[in-house]
């Protein structure tokens, strides 16, 4: 089985990765309070604060400011534990890669960055090419040491036994060297050769990736990370760590993968990383963070490509309820916070000073329960089902701030999106959209748990919008039983938790990006991303299937058995699907709401001020 990348819905977390977020992508639906206008170029990092609007309008010396409710904590947005939000808005444009997936969701070439081109198709091969002149910002090359670190982080191929999996032949319960969000996509490659210094690798494929086009090097998922680094840390150089790749050396991979899983991992106490360790591939680099406060971006004048419009970004960070306030005052110049009835009307208050884009986003709230803890009784899954108050959620929740807004019955396919009508109508969720109490408090007596038991519901803090959740989730459930207790964590801690699987229940959202490829990660029963331990043998059989499909007329009956078989066991159930906005100064150029995990900083490169 493979553990698969969160592919193509987002990350966050091969073809684009699904990520963990505090709010979260659709395409075309967005309205906008003026005319925002699409970014020309691609998207791809701790503190102290910049002056807001020094220096003169549009030139390299002025900041822009953005407020991000969640704090950055990986450098390496690909490990189990980074994949998330909070790190891939900060490196967007410090880690460029071949392709990104834009504000619509969809997929692009970076031609800046590189190219790559399919050659075949039987064997599925593919060619990446890096452009001459790219280099990290410390000045060393990139090129095939970069895309084998890559390819061995994110394919499953090295255990930490020292074995060493082949294509489509991983154990059923692999212990994977590097802790990859998902190997999707490039389980199925054979190993690629290059020598050390090479610009080109190719990449063939065992059997077909339904996302081929952003299977490593991307925005979305694999992001680019630096080899030199890495190897340093294990005692080698680029052209050892080639050679380990070459001969599947354990020793030396493991040292390679001990620093990739957790040497990029921020510490507060330390501060920010020395610039050799966390260089950039991007527009810009990291060159501060203020713990708690902000991470400073500067412009790399080693990138090769078009040049950051300004020179300065600083993500603040803000909660939620503060950040129009804080876009009023002047401390920022672009907000992403969750819409909801006083948000809406705190900028419309705003007036003409700001411009807002509303729309749907590719991000949906969802509850997992974990059976590996407090849910591994089936009937107490089957009770919590039916104790759930989802429709609740969304009346009292979401519909004051999207009037449209309505139950999400899939965990696949958003209510935005073409197919989502028979795909609800097959999924089962349906059934569970009421509180049903009676018949939740027969399936706890079935269960025969006492009454009482402790259910712990993890979730990102601060979010009112989730604290109130968790509240109407107790009001009806424990009437149940149950005695749900509200555990509310700082991002980093959730991250370790959720990735540790130290829960009953998760409440969260992922945030995706479109592909098709991105699901398994999620529900596959070796999915880097399940952490609740489900395991069930149609949803592999059919996620399986779906990674190596090329007809995208079988993907929908595909996701539907999916869908059909978590609401069967109980494993999971959806919310809602995000409205989104974001809001800027009326003498900001370039922010444009963006429906993926990518959030708005996928094109930051080329916002600037204009007065």
């Amino acid at each position: 089985m493979n553990r698969t990348r969160a592919v193509g819905l987002t990350a966050l977390a091969a073809a684009a990765a699904l990520v963990l977020a505090a709010c979260g992508g659709s395409s075309d639906t967005s309205s906008s309070t003026t005319a925002a206008t699409s970014a020309s170029s691609a998207g791809g990092g701790g503190g102290g604060a910049a002056s807001v609007g020094s220096g003169t309008p549009g030139t390299s010396g002025d900041t822009i400011t953005y407020a991000q409710e969640q704090e950055w904590y990986d450098y390496n947005p690909s490990s189990t534990s980074g994949s998330a939000t909070a790190n891939q808005v900060v490196v967007n444009q410090v880690l460029r890669g071949f392709s990104y997936v834009d504000n619509n969701a969809v997929l692009q070439r970076d031609t800046e960055f590189g190219t790559f081109e399919k050659t075949s198709d039987n064997p599925l091969t593919v060619k990446y090419t890096f452009d001459d002149k790219a280099v990290w910002s410390d000045g060393t090359p990139i090129g095939c040491a970069d895309f084998l670190l890559s390819w061995a982080a994110n394919s499953g191929r090295y255990n930490k036994d020292g074995t060493v999996n082949q294509p489509n032949a991983t154990p059923a319960n692999p212990s994977y060297m590097f802790d990859a969000a998902s190997t999707a996509g490039l389980s199925q490659t054979q190993k690629p050769t290059c020598a050390d210094g090479d610009k080109s690798v190719t990449l063939v494929y065992d059997t077909p990736f339904v996302d081929w086009q952003a299977a490593l090097l991307t925005s979305v998922g694999g992001n680019l990370l630096p080899a030199h680094v890495a190897a340093k840390a294990a005692g080698t150089d680029t052209a050892g760590f080639v050679k380990a790749v070459e001969t599947d050396d354990a020793a030396t991979m493991t040292k390679i993968a001990d620093f990739w899983n957790s040497g990029w991992t921020l510490d507060k106490a330390k501060g920010l990383p020395d610039a050799s360790v966390i260089p950039s591939a991007g527009p810009y680099y990291v060159a501060a963070w203020d713990p708690g406060q902000s991470v400073t971006l500067k412009k790399n004048d080693k990138w090769w490509g078009t040049p950051a419009k300004t020179d300065t970004i600083v993500i603040r960070y803000i909660s939620q309820d503060q950040q129009v306030s804080a876009l009023q005052s002047g401390e920022v110049d672009v907000i992403e916070p969750q819409p909801n009835p006083d948000t809406n009307s705190a900028l419309a208050a705003l007036g003409d000073s700001v411009k807002a884009d509303f729309g749907a986003l590719y991000t949906w709230e969802h509850l997992d329960l974990s059976v590996k803890n407090g849910f591994a009784n089936e009937k107490l899954r089957e009770a919590m089902f039916k104790c759930a108050p989802r429709q609740q959620i969304v009346d009292n929740l979401i519909v004051p701030s999207n009037p449209d807004a309505q139950l999400l019955n899939s965990l696949n396919t958003m209510n935005f999106q073409p197919g989502y009508e028979a795909a609800a109508a097959a999924s089962g969720f349906g059934a569970y959209a009421e509180p049903d109490i009676e018949g939740a408090k027969a399936a706890y007596a079935a269960s025969g748990e006492a009454p009482g038991k402790a259910i712990r519901i993890i979730h990102v803090d601060p979010n009112p919008r989730r604290t109130n959740e968790v509240a109407l989730i107790k009001a009806n459930c424990d009437q149940a039983g149950f005695n749900i207790q509200d555990v509310p964590l700082a991002t980093g801690p959730y991250g370790a938790a959720r990735s540790a699987g130290d829960y009953d229940a998760a409440l969260f959202a992922w945030a995706g990006s479109g592909l098709n490829g991105a699901t398994p990660t999620l529900y596959l029963s070796t999915g880097g991303s399940n952490t609740a331990g489900w395991n069930d043998p149609d949803i592999d059989a059919a996620l399986n299937q779906l990674s190596v499909s090329t007809n995208p007329d079988e993907v929908p009956a595909l996701l539907t058995k999916v869908d059909q078989a978590m609401a069967k066991n109980f494993y999971s159930y959806p919310i809602f699907a995000f409205p989104g906005v974001v809001a800027y100064k009326n003498n900001i150029d370039g922010p444009v709401l963006n429906t993926t995990q990518t959030q708005a900083t996928w094109n930051m490169q080329d916002w600037v001020r204009t007065g």
